[in-house]
């Protein structure tokens, strides 16, 4: 078990690519936070919207733990300017106390300072390091702009 575990929630693959990149090179362990609720296509993205604005729950497929690490990357799509309801369910769910706590967002709109800033509050304390990714998959800078994050998390880690 690595002392860093990169968890992330991903309706359409985006941040999945960008945590599987990540854990790569911080030699982290990577989890799926998954939804027992369907996402899928039009309506799952405009129920997602909903849900995050209204702060509704989710329901978690899995159960969850951060037992044992030293840091937590959490990734995942902005929705609403705000995290997406399965992490916030997450957030409620494992214990953090002990651990730092890192975080990226992905999406193609906006709103990713104050998706942030949002779960910095859920979360209880600043973030020591963030990234934010627009349109990752499109992104001829994507590689180099996660090693930086790698790099800034190994930063405040020592």
């Amino acid at each position: 078990m690595s002392d860093t575990l990169v968890v992330y929630y991903s309706r359409t693959g985006k941040t999945r690519l960008v945590a599987e990149r990540l854990a790569g090179l911080l030699g982290a362990d990577v989890e799926e936070i998954r939804e027992t609720k369907s996402r899928a296509g039009a309506m799952g993205y405009l129920g997602g919207i909903k849900d995050a604005m209204f702060k509704c729950r989710a329901r978690l497929a899995d159960e969850h733990s951060a037992s044992g690490r030293a840091a937590v990357v959490l990734g995942m799509p902005v929705w609403a300017a705000s995290p997406p309801p399965a992490v916030r369910e997450y957030l409620k769910c494992v214990d953090l106390g002990g651990c730092k706590v890192f975080a990226f967002c992905t999406y193609d709109g906006g709103g990713a300072a104050s998706c942030l800033s949002k779960l910095a509050g859920v979360v209880g304390r600043e973030l020591p390091a963030t990234l934010e990714l627009k349109k990752p998959a499109k992104d001829a800078d994507l590689d180099a702009k996660i090693k930086d994050f790698a790099e800034r998390i190994r930063a405040a880690l020592k």
